[in-house]
């Protein structure tokens, strides 16, 4: 018997490492200078992992825009430091799907790795990455960094809150627009982009897609005057895997009135449009368009498809309620202005739980140089890499002056810089966050809502209309219940709004 019980733990134990970390990660040590109360940062224990990389080379994964600068940084940081004991190589990736590559297959990833900040709570829950430990990054992150990063770069492990992303570049929606057909006046509002449609003979704008996130100009859309909105998602929620969701809420008459106003924008001939199945891109070459909201990504495909001269960047435009938005609603009125809103986000350098624990001092003191300001500002002057530090704003803005950018290079990272003043980070601190808001249908029902169409337009129906006032509020609370259930509901409350 007793040798039964030692085979089946045995088994247990070979299973448990079959998880993303393996037997891996710092991450499964308490403690360390990255929690809240903990001791040494340097070396660490990670355990028998290490089927990442070779000895004596560190590898690193960028954005494949941005891999050739930083191979050129590490190879100045190795030549500048003979002691640092270890080759790096450095390798572009699409940093979109490196987190689905990591959960994958952890061993064949790189050392650190670079993915968008709302991946953390998800590679931390599954033991594929390790807590930054090392007090000196620790406190370079807590010196260099805004608030609203440093809300969603933690998270908790056995009860501790650790650090685990290292900002490095941040990133937020804006307009790209053609100045051929648009003013600089006209570019302020949704209707002033209008006014310029009709004279073009086009639609106003559209999204480079109808996700959770490229639609995020209108979900979180702002007042003007006070920057309010009564958009919770997520909030107050716990970064561990299981924790609570927090509280969320769509349902609101702004956001009502605002999806009442972008339905009457989106009939409009001159108002907005979804993508062509060519592309947003082509939309914006053939006159489809005069405008779209797009991020720094979409920067080349903008400028191939207009041309640098006639390329226009600023923030996403206001717009004001109509009468018709506001109709049977309180707490908002005709006239009301609104910005929209946008996802402010930032790319951060991880630590993959499988990488050997010899390199794990190293590994931290490198992400130090790469995460610093110099090497930020470095990577905007040749990658176009929006700094993620705050006042980031008065660099760039010098090295325009200094001629160091042309103006549409500038434009861009202003309007990130200033778009992050409209926005919040997404809220997404574990996985399960990220999964029921972008992957549990609740983008669907919103555009359902835009399309005033049913939901959904095939199988059982949920929603037999989303064009009335009550038809909208039931689509908004199932988006709100999507958001913290990750299912629909089985029926719907009697009166709405309603917590879902």
């Amino acid at each position: 018997m007793k040798k039964l019980i030692a085979i089946l733990l045995a088994l247990l134990m070979a299973l448990a490492l079959v998880a993303c970390g393996g037997g891996s990660s710092e991450g499964t040590t308490p403690g360390g200078n990255g929690g809240e109360g903990g001791n040494s940062g340097e070396g660490g224990n990670s355990g028998e992992g290490g089927k990442a990389n070779d000895n004596g080379l560190i590898r690193v994964w960028v954005g494949e825009e941005s891999a050739e600068f930083y191979q050129k940084v590490c190879d100045e940081y190795i030549a500048a430091h003979s002691d640092f004991g270890y080759k790096i190589e450095v390798k572009g990736m699409d940093t979109g799907s490196v987190a689905g590559t990591i959960t994958n297959d952890p061993a064949a990833a790189a050392d650190i790795y670079t993915v968008a900040h709302d991946n953390i709570g998800k590679l931390a829950a599954t033991q594929c990455a390790k807590p930054i430990t090392a007090e000196a990054l620790v406190n370079q992150v807590t010196a260099d960094n805004p608030a609203s990063f440093q809300g969603v770069i933690y998270s908790t492990l056995d009860g501790t809150k650790y650090l685990y992303g290292v900002p490095y570049i941040s990133q937020a929606l804006f307009l790209y627009y053609n100045k051929a057909y648009v003013t600089e006046e006209q570019v302020k509002t949704f209707e002033g982009l209008q006014e310029a449609a009709k004279a073009a003979g086009c639609k106003a704008i559209t999204v480079t897609g109808d996700d959770g996130f490229n639609m995020s100009f209108a979900l979180l859309a702002t007042r003007v005057s006070d920057h309010a909105t009564t958009v919770k998602i997520y909030e107050g929620a716990e970064s561990v895997s299981g924790g609570s969701k927090g509280e969320s809420n769509c349902q609101g008459d702004d956001t009502v009135a605002i999806y009442r106003w972008l339905q009457a924008y989106a009939a409009d001939p001159n108002g907005f449009k979804w993508a062509s199945p060519d592309g947003w891109n082509a939309d914006l070459r053939n006159n489809g368009v005069v405008a779209v909201i797009g991020g720094a990504w979409h920067y080349n495909a903008a400028k191939a498809a207009v041309g640098e001269t006639n390329l226009g960047i600023t923030l996403i435009p206001t717009f004001k309620l109509t009468a018709e938005a506001v109709e049977g609603l309180s707490g908002v009125a005709a006239g009301d202005e609104y910005r929209g809103g946008t996802f402010a986000d930032c790319k951060c350098f991880m630590i993959n739980a499988h990488s050997e624990p010899s390199k794990y001092a190293k590994e931290q003191e490198l992400i130090m140089y790469l995460a610093s300001k110099e090497i930020q500002n470095r990577s905007y002057l040749e990658c176009m890499n929006v700094p993620a530090y705050v006042g980031a704003a008065d660099f760039i803005k010098q090295c325009f002056e200094e001629g160091k950018v042309s103006e549409s290079e500038y434009n861009l990272a202003a309007s990130q810089v200033s778009m992050a003043e409209w926005g919040i980070p997404q809220p997404f601190i574990t996985g399960t966050l990220n999964t029921y808001y972008y992957s549990k249908n609740a983008p669907a029902v919103l555009r359902a809502i835009v399309d005033q169409t049913k939901y959904p337009t095939t199988g059982d129906t949920i929603l037999e209309e989303t064009t009335s006032v009550a038809g909208i509020r039931k689509a908004l609370y199932l988006v709100e219940y999507l958001w913290m259930h990750g299912v629909t509901p089985k029926e719907f409350p009697a009166n709405l709004p309603d917590k879902a």
